[in-house]
């Protein structure tokens, strides 16, 4: 009898274990590292990029010997949703989102709005706001498809780690979707989504040209809604005014000949605006400091070199704000600095329409320090 009763306690407890029965290893789920959203003839287009995480793991004290596996798929839909469900048709096993790292907007999808894609990533519970976010113009799917040099693992490209390139080489500031969505939904700011090509012409293995991802220009949003895109040629001068630039060439030139070429770095931005009964003015205020990398020509002394370059840099700010002004955007942020510094008067110019925006709004003065020459003394 007190066998009996034994087991029937057990019988009960059973429930109450804990246990992994319904664990899964890591090759029966397909795990999504980057997403894409377009829409093309009033049809929502889903794409995703997969990897052997299984394979990615077994790489990481050497370089792997063969290239590393992608899987793209695409998916049409009515909705995004409807897209997505469209994948899942022939996806095999569970696909996973949960190692989510990137998201790709194509522009066709901006230039209808982001109402349907805040929608979906705000609502899927394993959509975090932590991936990097991008626009593109060309086809999503290809994108995916660029795999990094010496057959590593798609993570290590601009698509998975923009920051590594960014340090380098301070362009174009890559976002989190965190980001782009809190910038997007600031009074009175312009936010910039990096735009995502491909370069087939600059890299080659063996005789076969290899092509690479690269940051091409940017996205302009205002007031939540896409407005146009810039290539890199037409913002330099964003850089300038980006408080996140770690290093940035600048070539200066002397009747039509390179002279000298300087790394600028870490820019100091301070906007003060100054209201009037007709109009707004707004005072700028850049110090970013630096070092020489090449003198070309015969060497300058130190103090007209950065007076040089201080002139450079407010060129290609004010050809910036400028080219904004074209199209009736502010791609200085004066809007919001008054926004932030100002509010009533902000209120003010808000209620009257918005600020009439001149080249004439806009003074500046910026100061640079070169600190070295680098290992030649200068």
């Amino acid at each position: 009898m007190r066998r009996v009763g034994k087991i029937a306690m057990i019988w009960l407890l059973l429930p109450l274990l804990a246990g992994c029965w319904d664990i899964k290893d890591i090759q029966e789920i397909n795990y999504v590292t980057s997403i894409g959203f377009d829409l093309d003839n009033n049809r929502y287009r889903a794409y995703v990029q997969m990897l052997d995480f299984s394979s990615v793991a077994k790489t990481e004290s050497s370089k792997p010997t063969q290239p590393m596996p992608v899987w793209v798929g695409v998916g049409t839909g009515e909705t995004l949703i409807g897209a997505f469900n469209d994948l899942y048709k022939t996806s095999q096993m569970r696909t996973s989102f949960g190692q989510l790292n990137t998201v790709v907007i194509g522009e066709g999808l901006m230039k209808t709005g982001m109402k349907d894609v805040k929608e979906l990533l705000s609502r899927y519970y394993e959509f975090r706001y932590t991936p990097w976010v991008f626009g593109s113009r060309q086809p999503i799917d290809e994108l995916f498809e660029i795999t990094p040099f010496f057959n590593l693992s798609p993570l290590m490209s601009v698509l998975n780690q923009p920051l590594e390139v960014y340090k380098q080489q301070s362009l174009i500031a890559p976002l989190t979707l965190r980001e782009f969505i809190s910038e997007t939904r600031e009074p009175g700011n312009s936010t910039f989504l990096p735009s995502l090509s491909i370069s087939s012409h600059t890299w080659r293995n063996g005789n076969q040209q290899k092509p690479m991802l690269k940051i091409d220009g940017v996205f302009v949003f205002q007031r939540e809604h896409f407005q146009k895109w810039f290539d890199w040629e037409s913002v330099q001068g964003l850089r300038w005014v980006e408080p996140k630039t770690e290093r940035s060439p600048l070539l200066l030139r002397s009747e039509g000949k390179p002279q000298a070429s300087v790394s600028l770095e870490k820019p100091k931005i301070n906007i003060v605006p100054q209201a009037g009964e007709d109009q707004v003015t707004f005072h700028m205020n850049v110090k970013i400091s630096g070092y020489i990398s090449e003198i070309l020509q015969q060497p300058i002394p130190e103090t007209v070199l950065e007076l040089r370059v201080a002139e450079e840099v407010k060129k290609q700010i004010k050809d910036t704000y400028e080219e904004g002004l074209k199209k009736n955007l502010d791609l200085m942020h004066l809007e919001h600095a008054l926004y932030r510094l100002d509010n009533r008067e902000w209120k003010k110019w808000r209620d009257r329409g918005g600020l009439n925006l001149t080249p004439d709004s806009l003074n500046m003065r910026v100061e640079v320090k070169l600190n070295h020459s680098g290992k030649i003394k200068y």
